[in-house]
């Protein structure tokens, strides 16, 4: 009974969606020099080594938050910078509670800018600190991250949408006191709400 409740309500979502989607405004689509603004969840997976025991540590599944502003260069390029909070689950047995800021910037290439399901391609890059802490201290290390992956931006409404993402990221980060090199290899999985504002060219009636 559960799985078919389950199934039901997923089926429900995906109708409605689809529903949306086809109901959207005709002029929805990728406008040159045009501003974007963007709230997103997601959920990611992360393998983690350090150079000192040179070992893999405990692999982590955890959810995270980011936002971003983007400009679209033209209707098939939009540039981007990117804000991402990832609450990091600690080692067991850890006293530390830990978070990881990331702070970049990222290139989105669009494949059908005059639709309104917008298939895209995304890379990426930026600052990485990880700051670990108990009552009294504070561990952080800082480096580096890059990323690639893709998803889609689907129009609802004339200016907006939503936009589920997968990426895959390289992060690498060095705690100075012990010379200790954190590296990790994270899978996201995302969802955004971005709104649209502003721009040039021929729209569709």
């Amino acid at each position: 009974m559960k799985t078919f409740v389950t199934n039901a309500v997923a089926g429900f979502a995906l109708s409605a969606l689809i529903l949306v989607v086809m109901s959207a405004p005709a002029r929805a689509q990728v406008l040159a020099h045009s501003g974007e603004v963007a709230g997103t969840v997601g959920y990611d997976h992360t393998s983690q080594t350090n150079n000192l025991t040179g070992s893999a540590d405990n692999a982590t599944s955890n959810h995270f938050f980011s936002g971003s502003g983007g400009y679209n260069v033209t209707p098939h390029i939009t540039a981007l910078v990117e804000y991402k909070f990832d609450p990091l689950i600690a080692p067991p047995g850890s006293p530390f509670t830990v978070h990881a800021q990331l702070s970049g910037s990222a290139a989105r290439f669009n494949f059908t800018p005059s639709k309104k399901v917008v298939p895209y391609a995304i890379v990426g890059a930026g600052y990485y600190r990880v700051n670990a802490s108990i009552p009294g201290l504070i561990h952080i290390a800082d480096g580096y991250y890059v990323n690639f992956g893709g998803g889609a931006s689907v129009y609802c409404g004339k200016h907006w949408g939503i936009r589920p993402e997968v990426r895959y990221e390289r992060q690498h980060a060095t705690y100075t006191p012990v010379n200790q090199i954190l590296t990790s290899n994270v899978v996201d999985v995302s969802g955004s709400i971005f709104y649209q504002f502003g721009g040039t060219g021929k729209k569709k009636k």
